[in-house]
Formats: C-alpha cells, structure tokens, sequence
C-alpha cells in the first residue's frame, strides 16, 4: 500500500488555518468576555441607580405604617405613580418594595399592581399591598442578612413566574439603623442574553469573512515566493545522482533576495565541496593507514618494553611485585618496569614520556635501557640518576621523562626513591590505611642537565606495601569536577576488600574503579600502575593473609609452624598452638563470607613468655565464640577458652578482631629465651 505524503505545501496551508482559526477564536472569545462584563456592569449600575433613586422618596415611618395596617392614603398613591414612572422610563422589568421577616416577604408596593374595582390596590393587582411571598433560591440563602438590613450585591437566577431575572436591591433604614423595608427592581436577563448573542454572532461573521480573505491572501504569497521556489530545488536534488547530473541545479532561478537563495547558492556549492571533499577522503585514507601502522608498531615497543617474571628461586622473594599498564583511546608512552640489581635487591621504574608518536615511544625505550645500565653500574642512587639527567639531556633536549625510581634491599626492608616529575606513591603500613607520600619531586629527566638528585628513605615491615601510579590515573575526572587522584584513588585503595585482596586483584580494582569514576569513558588517557609489597617476616610479629576454606587453613598451619620455629618454640607447645589456631580458624570460617579474606597475626614479644594470635576478618559484628549452638562447635570454644589465658574479641565498622594469648609453659619459654 502506498504511504500517503503530506507535501510541505499542504503542511503550510494546515498551520496557517489552525493559526488563523485558534487566533480568530481567542480573539472573539476575549471580546466577547469583554462586552459580556461590561454589559454586566451597566445592567448592575441600572438598577442600583433605580433602587436608590426609589429608596429616596420613601419615607421608614410610612412603610412601616403601610406595613402595620395594610392602609393606604395619598402618599401611597402618589409613590405608585412614581414607581410606574420609574418602570417606563427604565430598562427595568419589575420594581416594589418589600419588607422581609420569617422566611419570606411582604409587599408594600409593586409595579405590577393594579387598581381593583372600588379603586384602590389593596383588592387589585398580582402584588398587591400585604401579599405575602416565601423567598427561593439566593434569596432564601441570605435572608439573614435581608432581616438584618444589609446591602447585598445583584442576585441573578431565574423565577418559576417571571423567568430569568438579575434583582438589584438597596435596603431603607430608620435613623437608628433598623430595617424599613427594601426596594428592588428586576431586569430581564433573557434581553440581556439576546443582546450578547446578536454581538457574539455580529463579531464571529466579521472574524470570519477576514480570516477567510487574509489566509487566502497569505497562501497565495507563500505559494509563489516560498513553496515554489522550494519545489524546484526538491526536484533538482532529487535529479542530482552521485555529481551525475549538476546542471539541473543551475536552472533553478531565484529572483528573491532571501534566505532562499542563499540556499540555493550554498546547493551550487556543495556540489564543489563534494568532490573536494572525495579527494581529501583518499589522501585521509592513505594518511590513516599509514598513522595505524606506526600506532601498532609503537604498540609493539610498549609491550616489548614491558619486564618479564622474576626467576623462581628456592624460599622465594622477601617482596611480591605486580605491574599494569592501561592504554587509553590515544597511544601513551606510559611504562613500568623493575628488576634486581643483586640476590637481595630490587629496582622499580615508573614513568611516562609526555606525548604518543613514534618519536616518543623510541626516546622511552632508550630512557629505560640508560636508566637500567646505570643502575647496573653500582652508583648509589643519587649518583645514576644525576648520570642519567645528563645524557638523556644530551640525547634530546625536546623530549624529558617523567619517572620515579627506587631501590627495595630485601634484607631489611629498606627502600629509596627519586621522584622526577611523578606522582606521588601511596603507602599502607601493614593492614591499616594507605596514605601519600610525600615525596619531594625533581624536575623531569631531560629537561634540564643541572639538576642533582636526592632520595627519599622509608624503612619497610612484613605487609607493607607501595602503589605507584603515573599522570594519567591522576587527570581522570569525574562528574563533580574532581579528579581521581583528588581522594578517590585513596578511598578506593582503603576499602577493606582492597587491602586484603593480592596485588593482582588490588591492581584491576583501582582499573574498575577509575572506569567508574569518569564522566566518560573515552575521556580515560592511558596510565601505568605498580604494586609492591614487602614481606620479610619479623621473629617478634608476622601476618599473613587467608582465605576460609581449606587452603586457608594449610596456609595459617604453615605460617604458624614458621613463626613458632624462628622463635625456638617447637614440640608439644608447637602442638598445642597449632591445634588452638585450627580451631579458631574453623570458628571465625562459620561467620564469614566465603569470598571474603582474613587476617592473620602472630606475635611473641621478647622476654614476656607469651605468644599473641589474631584473626582479623568480617565476622558480621560477632564473636565466633559466643553462643554456639552445634555440640562440636561448643567443644571447640571450650577448647580455646579453657587453653588461652586471654581471649578478646573487637568489632568496629571496617573489621572485626579475635585475639587469644597463651603464656608459654615456663621450662619451654626459658630455654627459648636462652637460645635467642
């Protein structure tokens, strides 16, 4: 079925009645509404006028006595003249006087009256003096304010005897302020009704016939100067195939000096800028190729430039090392590296060089082989960097590296650093939380020969460790403004899953993270991260961190049976701390999540005969040794309680913590005294 089209023309001419129809509507509503207050406002003021010019030829003390007696005399005539008089020469229905009590009124007098068959009112007429009439409607909901004598303002509502009316009213009070009575006259308000709808069918013609003659006007003028002229450039575009047929468009002739022409000369324009633009779509082509091969070569260099896994070595390393390295949508020159300049020491590079082109990628390459051989050289640290300035100054004096270097000696823990340039690290003592350090930074490597180097020490513990991170992780911004570096890189590094995870696990945490915090993802530039964890262990305190299953238990085993021998603690007081450990472990395994990790802590202070164990973990804010309710997990809080001289358990937001000390049988602690 073929879809019906709604041409622009046909569009116009719609929006341009419904425009002349809503305009033509709202004006002669508004009109109407206008001459209908106003013709309100006249018929109002009409009887207000009538009334009070009534209400000031009566007399309070006569319409009380016409009231009393039903008698009428002279005066009474002569004011039923003048009501008649009122009446003809006013645009009035009805005008009377009535005196209101109980729930109706009275009638005094009345333009209706009429004379009866002795002559006089009181036997004639519809109203005559003393009639007698419940009041309805709104005349009925304020006779309170009637029996008061209280101005009211017009009621309009209709009568079951003299159709719809609109009553004005003015009451006529004695000096002391009660009521006499009241006057009110009555307008038709079906004339009133007959003269709005004459001047709202007057109005509504007249809108008409001009809307009818101005839209006619206008669509004629449209047609000729806008759709016609849109017509022809329609049906040129729809001739022109792929540049085939350009000439169509130089027949279009447009004599306005308008928007329309222009228009048309930016057509004839395009047409040009088509092929110009076909053109540079194959150079851009050939040039993005060309630029996709050198990025995939760089790529190659990054990669190759990254370090390879530590040999395997008997007893392992006194340290654990992980690096990554994120690329962002654009090549960046960012790198990490590390290796070991003797059995005991371990170097770490983290850097980047500013910009991402083939050039950059090359001066990075020669920047960590130079970094490497003068490391190698056996100069202090200070020294080799100050070499280093030098000669990759020397190479270029356009490029520099933004870099930190530092040296771990495994044996002690003790580690020195230079910053040139780079952010700075993050350290975590032990489990509690990471903070910066504030390492003082050196100009960039390169940049300026003259710059001599000095180093930052820290000395390190078991569980200690170092994140090093480059500009790019820093300059992620996120929604506020802020950017990640600002705090929520340290926020995230402190979440207790984050502490207690491995550096692989740490390091893709901080990557989620950052992917989280910013405001776009293709915003994130590339940027390196390296982990570096110191784990020699110390004879008066060590720790190491598990998992509540099975393996988790062997390795709190190993971890146990090492600490108690490097501290000459060995046969049945061995025993007996082993078997107390593995029941605490199988405690504080029933509270925990089976994703989650612990902690955990051995120390045997010199000379107090005493050792200290701690598992340290999210136990959900309970004590694993209180309240059992299974036989076998009683006998084994039994067990612990009844074997350990102390045994306390805290719990605060971030962790919860079961400590146990068990003092040292005294033969046993002397003679492991003696020996250390």
């Amino acid at each position: 079925m073929k879809k019906i089209r709604f041409t622009l023309g046909k569009k116009i001419v719609v929006m341009i009645l419904a425009m002349s129809i809503i305009l033509s509507a709202t004006a002669l509503f508004v009109s109407y509404r206008t001459y209908q207050r106003r013709t309100m406002a006249f018929y109002e003021q009409l009887g207000h006028n009538v009334v009070a010019t009534l209400a000031s030829q009566l007399d309070p003390d006569d319409l009380d006595r016409y009231y009393e007696t039903l008698e009428t005399d002279e005066q009474y005539y002569v004011i039923q003249r003048f009501i008649s008089d009122l009446v003809e020469n006013n645009d009035v229905e009805y005008l009377y006087v009535v005196r209101p009590h109980g729930t109706g009124v009275t009638f005094l007098f009345d333009s209706d009256m009429e004379k009866g068959e002795n002559g006089d009112y009181l036997s004639g007429g519809y109203c005559a003096l003393g009639t007698y009439t419940e009041l309805l409607g709104g005349f009925a909901e304020n006779v309170d304010k009637l029996l008061e004598g209280e101005e009211l303002p017009p009621i309009v509502q209709p009568d079951p005897s003299y159709g719809w009316l609109m009553t004005a009213m003015t009451p006529v009070l004695h000096e002391d302020g009660s009521l006499a009575g009241y006057v009110m006259a009555d307008i038709s308000m079906s004339d009133v009704t007959k003269e709005q709808q004459h001047y709202l069918l007057y109005c509504g013609g007249l809108l008409a016939a001009i809307t009818v003659g101005f839209a006619a006007i206008y669509l004629l003028l449209i047609r000729r100067y806008f759709i016609h002229p849109i017509q022809e450039l329609t049906l040129a575009a729809q001739n022109y195939e792929g540049g085939g047929n350009q000439k169509s468009f130089s027949r279009v002739k447009i004599h306005s000096n308008d928007e329309l022409r222009t228009l048309a000369d930016a057509f004839r324009m395009m047409l040009v800028e088509i092929d110009l633009n076909n053109l540079e779509q194959k150079e851009l082509a050939l040039r993005e190729q060309k630029l996709e091969s050198e990025l995939q070569l760089a790529n190659q260099l990054n990669v190759s430039m990254l370090p390879k896994e530590l040999p395997e070595r008997s007893g392992g390393y006194p340290f654990a090392i992980r690096g990554r390295v994120d690329q962002g949508k654009d090549l960046s020159c960012c790198f990490y590296d590390y290796f070991l300049l003797d059995r005991e020491q371990l170097c770490v590079l983290v850097g980047e060089v500013p910009g991402g082109g083939i050039p950059q990628v090359l001066y990075t390459a020669m920047a960590q082989a130079t970094i490497k051989s003068q490391m190698r050289s056996g100069l202090p640290l200070a020294e080799a960097m100050t070499v280093v300035n030098q000669q990759l100054h020397e190479m270029s004096g356009e490029l520099s590296l933004n870099v930190l270097v530092g040296v771990l000696d495994g044996t002690t823990g003790h580690f020195s650093c230079i910053n040139a340039g780079q952010s700075d690290p993050l350290l975590m003592r032990g489990q509690d939380q990471y903070q910066w350090v504030g390492a003082l930074p050196y100009a960039p490597m390169g940049q300026n020969e003259h710059v001599v180097y000095q180093t930052l020490e820290l000395e390190l513990r078991q569980g200690d460790r170092i994140l090093f991170h480059t500009a790019g992780l820093d300059a992620i911004q996120g929604r506020d403004g802020k950017t990640f570096a600002d705090e929520q890189l340290r926020l995230s590094l402190n979440e207790r899953q984050s502490r207690m995870a491995d550096l692989d696990q740490q390091l893709q945490g901080i990557s989620d993270a950052s992917k989280l915090y910013a405001e776009r993802a293709d915003q994130i530039g590339g940027y390196a991260l390296l982990a570096l964890e110191y784990r020699r262990r110390d004879r008066a305190q060590a720790h190491c961190v598990l998992t509540p299953d099975s393996a988790g238990s062997a390795r709190l085993t190993a971890f146990l049976r090492g600490q108690l021998e490097a501290n000459q603690i060995q046969g049945a007081q061995m025993a007996k701390m082993l078997v107390l450990a593995d029941e605490l472990f199988t405690l504080c395994c029933r509270h925990a999540d089976s994703d989650s990790h612990m902690m955990a802590e051995c120390a045997i202070p010199k000379g107090d005969a005493q050792a200290i164990l701690r598992l340290k973990g999210s136990f959900r804010g309970c004590n694993p040794l209180e309240n059992p309710q299974e036989e076998a997990v009683k006998h084994a809080a039994e067990f612990i309680t009844g074997n350990c001289d102390r045994v306390l358990f805290e719990s605060d937001e971030t962790m919860d913590t079961v400590t146990v000390v068990k003092r040292l049988e005294k033969a046993e602690a002397s003679e492991s005294e003696k020996r250390i």
